[in-house]
């Protein structure tokens, strides 16, 4: 009697435990170790996001969604397993513009159909990061005015502009002209147009006369086709407007629109200094 009742009762722990260990595995994936590289992207970099997820069954997605801050609706991709890091799960946020703040969650779905999300309760709390500024420098040559006057009262000119996001300080940049160019190869060339400290501001412009100081012309622009070049310090051309064909007498500019764009127009009225946008 006695060996029944302890059968009994190993019957009951045994059925106890297997119920047990079919409920342990039913439960959403756990998502840890969420990192954003890198933590302050400039508007030219993307951003990878790596989660660690743990499920023990498995998982059936893992999903990154994303959007700028002012945005209605988040963009999605599909994170991939990292074979080289156990559990480690990656996915890429693209660039967005400076100043923009990205808000992200990560989603799980495991094999249960079950949902799990980081940061918790998204995405009415999301994770974030704001982009900054890049540093690569873009400039051009952006409006010529070749039909100015041969001395410092009202002087051809050549605007630059800055498509950087950050300032650009000209000091030690080379300006020349067409003629200037093509001297280059022979015994005697003229000598380059060295500039001193000329900061233009991000998405800004700068003038410069082709007169020195007020005081002597160093080289003149042809209203009958010519070209301005601009070099960096360490005597690479950055940017240039060739305009060898274009006849810009009666006080026409020449340039581009949209500014920096490839898109070059012969303008009726010159825009010195400002953009070249609603220019006619």
């Amino acid at each position: 009697m006695k060996i029944k009742f302890l059968s009994a009762i190993l019957i009951a722990v045994l059925l106890s435990s297997s119920c047990v260990e079919d409920n342990i595995f039913v439960g959403p994936a756990n998502i840890s170790t969420v990192t954003a590289t890198p933590e302050a992207p400039k508007s030219t970099e993307s951003v990878e996001i790596r989660a660690k997820v743990t499920d023990l069954k498995g998982v059936s997605s893992v999903k990154l969604y994303y959007k700028a801050s002012s945005d209605a609706t988040f963009a999605s991709v599909e994170m991939t397993s990292l074979s080289s890091e156990q559990f480690m799960w990656t996915g890429t946020i693209p660039p967005f513009a400076k100043d923009i703040k990205v808000e992200y969650y990560v989603e799980v779905i495991n094999t249960d159909n079950l949902s799990s999300v980081f940061p918790l309760n998204a995405p009415t709390t999301k994770a974030s990061y704001t982009v900054g500024a890049s540093n690569v420098i873009k400039l051009f040559v952006n409006e010529v005015f070749p039909d100015g006057t041969k001395d410092a009262t009202d002087p051809d000119w050549v605007e630059i502009y800055n498509d950087s996001e950050i300032q650009v300080d000209l000091a030690g940049y080379f300006l020349y002209d067409e003629g200037i160019k093509t001297s280059l190869t022979t015994a005697s060339p003229k000598a380059k147009r060295v500039l001193g400290s000329i900061v233009i501001p991000p998405k800004g412009f700068t003038v410069i006369a082709t007169e020195l100081n007020g005081e002597t012309v160093t080289f003149g622009l042809s209203t009958t086709g010519d070209g301005a070049y601009l070099e960096n310090p360490s005597g690479l051309v950055v940017a240039s407007l060739d305009f060898t064909t274009i006849v810009t007498t009666g006080k026409k500019s020449y340039g581009r629109k949209p500014d920096g764009s490839n898109v070059l127009t012969l303008f009726n009225a010159a825009t010195k200094g400002t953009s070249n946008n609603n220019a006619n």
